[in-house]
């Protein structure tokens, strides 16, 4: 369960790091899948029979790439993880989920620097026994951390809610969300990630809670701003179900209020 009370600022540090974090990887599995796709298309054969030259094998990743996800990215995450749960006595298995895809992103490092010290190969032999090793080594490590950021995010998914109501993570969602959430959710960043964090006011809610947040401490642009989204975002988009009231329309009447009490003479 999400404890009580959470660490904002620890908070939003690791819902940052942890989906720059799965940016950064899938965008290298989805180079690498492209290139075996490719590979095989120009080798006339399945992938799974697909026997690359060293030189190939070797840019099947950029090491830089893998290097700055581990020692950047990883690391970064693995901190905060820490610093979140561990630190302050939690024993939650995300913490656990960002040290393992550190650890495997590292092994993944290491077998590749070793494909590409070992690309020039004289020896045929050798270099074959190096191409078995990963050949099988390269999917299966690119399954497992795929596997860890897709268990990972339901994770995150679920701890969102008890972190909803606080100050630093919600003004930093609405600030900064849909560029750290781009392409996570089909129904955009950060309406997609409220729809998670408030499951029965979705982004009308979430906009209401940003705006009520600026609104207390004085800051009116971003406060009207947030408040004029969660009208918007709380009108049905389609006729409303026999049953019930359009989703967040509550909230999407609470912010035309608060909009209200902004614009009348002090």
């Amino acid at each position: 369960m999400a404890p009580e009370a959470v660490d904002g600022a620890l908070a939003w540090d690791f819902l940052a790091a942890f989906f720059a974090s799965r940016r950064a990887f899938t965008s290298i599995f989805r180079r690498y899948e492209a290139r075996v796709l490719r590979f095989a298309k120009e080798a006339g054969v399945h992938r799974e029979d697909l026997v690359l030259p060293p030189t190939d094998l070797a840019r099947l990743f950029f090491p830089k790439r893998l290097q700055h996800l581990r020692d950047v990215r990883l690391a970064a995450l693995r901190e905060h993880a820490h610093g979140l749960f561990r630190e302050a006595g939690i024993v939650e298995p995300l913490d656990t989920t960002c040290s393992h895809a550190y650890h495997e992103i590292s092994i993944l490092l290491e077998e590749h620097q070793s494909v590409v010290r070992f690309q020039h190969l004289t020896d045929p032999r050798r270099y074959q026994q190096v191409f078995e090793e990963v050949s099988g080594y390269y999917p299966t490590r690119l399954r497992r951390i795929r596997k860890l950021f897709a268990d990972g995010l339901r994770r995150v998914e679920e701890l969102l809610p008890g972190w909803g109501h606080d100050r630093v993570v919600v003004r930093s969602l609405y600030l900064f969300g849909d560029r750290i959430l781009r392409g996570v959710y089909e129904e955009g960043g950060l309406v997609g990630l409220y729809a998670r964090m408030y499951p029965s006011g979705g982004a009308a809610q979430g906009y209401l809670e940003a705006g009520k947040s600026f609104l207390a401490s004085g800051f009116l642009p971003p406060a009207r701003a947030a408040l004029e989204h969660s009208v918007q975002a709380g009108r049905p988009t389609k006729p409303p179900p026999r049953r019930g009231k359009p989703h967040g329309s509550a909230c999407a009447v609470e912010a035309r209020r608060l909009l209200r009490t902004m614009t009348k003479p002090s």
